[in-house]
């Protein structure tokens, strides 16, 4: 071989390893940034509202899962990212199996998403078995036995390498004398939506083990955990998201629109422009024991918008929920601006979508509608007349103005201002406010000075400033809908 083709083949050398540097420098800092759940984020998993147990002797090495009672033998969590689980394993699985990764075994969940218990629908493995070892998505379409944990799926729907989507930690426990330890394995979250058609809320069980294969569970050379059969072996209903529900029996979720955040008072109508209430109550989302839930509902207006307000639980333990969100007068809404954009006499629908009801049926979508009218305003009609008129120079005039709310909303800070006509000057301490009956000598007398009380005079102008003038009760000359102000003028 000549010195150039030497030459070249170690130029070709150096670029695949600086390539293959960058290749694991990237990957590494791919893993670093998708960080895995604290411990304090993990969920346990429940079954009949227990930890979920396993015996501590069923199976030998990193196949055997164990627990005892205050030890959960899995978890599970969801970032929207990732959707992970975690085994309490009895020996660390790190090994020799198809990339020096794992042992050769599978560990992994089968899913009940259409609550039948007697057969599974999805399953998630971690294979160290194969040449490559991954985490699996499988479809299993038909049950060739029904309750059996070992029915092998039909469809491999997806897959991801396990490198940099599973983790070995010790655990926190030695229960069988020995240090355990937690194999954690996750999914893209959207990967499995998008597989599964599964929405946030719906409803699904669980079902984990170990198996000496990498596509199905099976307790012959594995570990089945909590059961031998899916009917005793799925877990306590979540939903996809990762929200534990509440305990059985469930119950009917209800929406609807209230005038406020206590939520005691349901209203099918309201103001363009102004807040919206919104009330869930479904005691299956009350998850925490300890604190306060939240949830979340679709807003849609009939100009198009749509927006995804929050609603949070009034209580640590009551089930109900609220939430508010702005309206705007709009006449081209903005989708997700944090606001529902509408015309006057939109119809706004809220959409909750209730995972269980009381019969157990799935994903029922539960709405309740407002509409939105024209906004209430405040309307003034002012009179002004005077007591006289004709005057000679010299001679008293007696300005009068009176005003009247013909409006459907409250004014508040209401300012009436008059400027003294030039050929007359302000008769000082002349100014008066009274209701809608007053007359000049009934009114109260108001200073000349701001700011001790509802009148000044400054700039050769009256200014009455009057706190609120309520919206027009429909009976003339009474109430504080209406009334009148008085000052006197000197004919120059």
């Amino acid at each position: 071989m000549t010195s150039k083709l030497i030459i070249e083949k170690m130029r070709a050398d150096v670029i695949k390893i600086y390539l293959l540097a960058m290749f694991f420098l990237l990957l590494s800092s791919a893993c670093a940034l998708a960080a895995w759940p604290a411990n304090a984020q993990w969920i346990p998993v429940y079954k009949n509202y227990n930890y979920l147990q396993d015996p501590t002797g069923d199976s030998t090495g990193s196949r055997n899962v164990l627990s005892d009672a205050t030890h959960p033998a899995a978890f599970f969590y969801n970032d929207g990212a990732y959707i992970y689980f975690r085994l309490r394993l009895d020996r660390n699985p790190t090994g020799t199996g198809g990339q020096g990764l794992l042992e050769a075994f599978g560990w992994g969940v089968l899913f009940d998403t259409n609550n039948n218990p007697n057969d599974y629908e999805w399953m998630i493995m971690l294979d160290g078995v194969s040449k490559d070892e991954t985490v699996l998505l499988y479809q299993n379409t038909v049950q060739g036995v029904l309750g059996d944990p070992s029915d092998k799926p039909e469809i491999l729907a997806a897959s991801i390498p396990a490198l940099g989507n599973h983790q070995v930690v010790p655990a926190d426990s030695a229960i069988n004398g020995d240090q355990d330890y937690f194999l954690d394995f996750r999914f893209p979250y959207s990967t499995f939506k998008t597989f599964t058609s599964l929405s946030d809320q719906s409803p699904l069980r669980m079902f984990f083990g170990a198996s000496p294969s990498a596509n199905n569970l099976t307790q012959n050379g594995g570990d089945l955990v909590g059961g031998s059969d899916l009917v005793s072996g799925f877990s306590d209903y979540v939903t996809a998201a990762g929200i534990p529900l509440g305990p059985i029996p469930s119950t009917t979720g209800t929406i609807s629109f209230v005038s406020d955040l206590a939520g005691n008072t349901i209203v099918n109508t309201g103001i363009a422009g102004n807040t919206i209430f919104v009330k869930v109550t479904d005691m299956d989302m009350n998850v925490k024991s300890g604190a306060a839930d939240t949830l979340s509902v679709t807003l849609s207006s009939s100009s198009g918008d749509a927006e995804t307000p929050t609603l949070t639980e009034t209580g640590v333990n009551t089930g109900i929920f609220t939430g508010s969100i702005n309206s705007k007068l709009l006449a081209t809404p903005i989708q997700n601006n944090g606001t529902v954009d509408v015309k006057s006499g939109d119809t706004v629908t809220s959409t909750y979508v209730d995972a269980r009801d009381a019969t157990n049926k799935l994903n029922q979508l539960r709405t309740a509608s407002i509409t939105l009218g024209v906004p209430s305003l405040p309307q003034l009609n002012l009179i002004k007349s005077t007591d006289k008129t004709e005057a000679l120079p010299g001679a008293e005039i007696t300005y009068s103005i009176h005003y009247l709310n013909v409006g459907t909303a409250d004014g508040y800070s209401v300012e009436l201002s008059d400027a003294v006509p030039s050929y007359a000057a302000y008769v000082a301490g002349s100014m008066r406010l009274g209701n809608a009956t007053s007359t000049y000598a009934t009114a109260a007398s108001k200073t000349d000075q701001a700011g001790d009380d509802e009148a000044e005079f400054t700039n050769n102008t009256v200014i009455f400033r009057i706190p609120v003038v309520r919206k027009n009760d429909g009976a003339p000359n009474s109430g504080s809908d209406e009334g009148n102000i008085f000052y006197k003028v000197v004919i120059q």
